[in-house]
């Protein structure tokens, strides 16, 4: 399929299959900005799939052979050609998701480069062969080393929040450490992940990088169809279900399954730069993000003062589908009913709305909602209590940050958190406290764009990790090599006699620092290589 974008460059949709096959096999999306439904995309089918990991597997070979600066080389040129290309990343992000233009800038088509250039760095830290030294008198003239390989061929079952970003910290990884990658994207998104996909093929060995199009059925498939490792990215529903599926196959995956990130806002905090990180943070990509700020536990002794400030700021922020506006349509219909409901749901339990808290925009049709902050929230609503993905903020005031605490480690999900506040010492220390991944003291999620810093999380936010060395697990195992280098026979080898005994229960105490007998060792040594010749002979 070809498509001519509005810069006048035609971009080709490539996916595993081609012609749609019936109304069931393809992928119809909608604008979100104007409820318009866009072009159908086909959806592959299950002798695609397995057609797709089976090419894949081919690739994978050689690659696993290329040096790691050659990958790197590859991968680098990759990058440079989505940044000349930007533009074509911000205009299919805008046409899918509504996502504004300055966002598309920053969060998806900015970053190939610098998060190559940062999985290159630890890559190349973390996987160098590692030499493990041996009891010589236990294990006489051996040596080992223990080196990591590839997997083989990792599935990657992409989100829909960020299309192209998203694909950067599985994909950049498992292709430098020797891996082939099968990339499922959204069925929301489908134009602007196999565009990422298409541009890192290029740069590739024929068949390396694959592309499968579809919706959950699809992901189920490509995990069905042989693949050696998987990432995913979505709901605790549907990540439940790959990680059992994956389990029962007998293979790692990395399952990340949302947030309900909160910010503690402390008395002393300097509360112009609070407000304005806590606004971003709580709906930047119209909130959604895993790791969006979607509770405020904050110090009753200036709640009163916050709320106003950002109530300020969040009635002056402009909704539209143009380069500067600040918030963009939700992504689906199924979200928007999620935000609708939880805010509805919150008012009737006696929240108070500061701004906000129903659809609005500048378009009929659109998935928009205005950017709503909800007041005397409590734990029991779903707005606290569950994943919101959308430009709401609840508002918990606390009497301080012990309080804080104690609700944010008993919450459902425990991606991040971030303290606000003007004593960093004490920030520090009320980090160590906190039962999450990612803590950051006066911001909020950045480091989840860092290579070299592990995006993490507890309870239903899953055991999936996604950045740093601790990452790289998901894409190699560990090969342990050894080399003996001794002659004749082991004295510990069969048959059995007293000697061994003799000589094991010697070895016993000497471990326990009783030396008197240990001159008898050598003896015992040559009896047994006495026994062993003759046995052998």
């Amino acid at each position: 399929m070809n498509e001519t974008q509005p810069n006048g460059r035609v971009w080709h949709l490539t996916v595993a299959g081609g012609e749609a096959k019936g109304p069931d096999s393809v992928l119809t999306p909608v604008s979100p900005v104007d409820g318009r439904p866009l072009e159908p995309v086909a959806s592959s089918t299950e002798p695609e799939i397995r057609a797709a990991v089976a090419r894949a597997r081919v690739a994978q070979e050689e690659w696993r052979l290329v040096p790691l600066s050659e990958r790197a080389t590859a991968l680098k040129r990759a990058a440079k050609e989505m940044l000349r290309r930007r533009e074509e990343a911000i205009e299919l992000a805008a046409r899918e998701l509504g996502k504004v233009e300055i966002e598309g800038l920053f969060n998806e088509a900015l970053g190939p480069l610098e998060t190559v250039g940062g999985w290159i760095k630890v890559v190349a830290g973390a996987t160098a062969t590692r030499s493990v030294r041996l009891n010589p008198l236990s294990f006489p003239r051996k040596s080992a080393e223990v080196e990591l390989v590839p997997r083989g061929v990792v599935g990657v079952i992409a989100a829909w929040n960020f299309p192209v970003a998203g694909l950067y910290r599985s994909s950049f990884p498992a292709l430098l450490t020797g891996n082939a990658v099968v990339v499922k994207p959204s069925e929301y998104t489908p134009r602007s992940s196999a565009w990422f996909v298409q541009c890192l093929a290029a740069e590739l060995p024929d068949g390396l990088v694959q592309l499968v199009q579809g919706a959950g059925a699809v992901g189920t498939a490509l995990i069905d169809a042989g693949i050696d490792a998987c990432v995913f990215t979505g709901s605790p529903s549907s990540g439940r279900k790959v990680q059992v599926r994956c389990a029962e196959r007998g293979i790692p995956a990395s399952v990340e399954m949302g947030g309900k990130d909160a910010a503690i806002v402390l008395a002393d905090c300097d509360l112009a730069r609070t407000t304005a990180g806590i606004t971003h943070w709580a709906v930047s990509n119209v909130g959604q993000s895993c790791g969006a700020i979607e509770v405020a536990y904050v110090d009753r002794r200036i709640a009163d003062a916050l709320v106003a400030r950002l109530a300020d700021a969040w009635t002056r922020l402009r909704l539209g589908s143009d380069r500067f506006a600040d918030l963009g349509p939700l992504g689906n219909r199924r979200q928007l009913d999620i935000v609708a409901t939880q805010v509805a749901e919150a008012r009737s339990q006696g929240a108070k709305v500061v701004c906000g808290g129903e659809a609005a925009g500048p378009t009929q049709g659109g998935l928009w909602f205005a950017p709503t902050i909800l007041d005397d929230c409590t734990d029991e609503m779903s707005v606290v209590r569950d994943e919101t993905f959308g430009p709401v903020l609840a508002i918990i005031r606390v009497a301080g940050a012990d309080e804080a605490i104690r609700r944010i480690n008993a919450g459902r999900y425990g991606l991040g958190a971030s303290i606000w506040t003007g004593d960093l010492d004490r920030g520090r220390r009320l980090a160590s406290r906190l039962d999450v991944g990612v803590v950051t003291i006066n911001n909020h999620s950045f480091s989840g764009a860092i290579a070299a810093l592990p995006w993490s999380g507890t309870r239903e936010t899953g055991t999936g990790i996604a950045n740093g060395p601790e990452a790289l697990a998901t894409f190699v195992r560990p090969r342990t090599v050894v080399v003996d280098a001794a002659t004749g026979f082991e004295p510990y080898w069969l048959p059995y006699d007293h000697v061994l005994w003799d000589l094991g229960s010697l070895l016993a105490e000497a471990q326990l620092g009783k030396l008197g007998q240990v001159w008898k060792l050598p003896l015992l040594f040559r009896e047994r290589s006495k026994t062993l010749k003759k046995f052998f002979k």
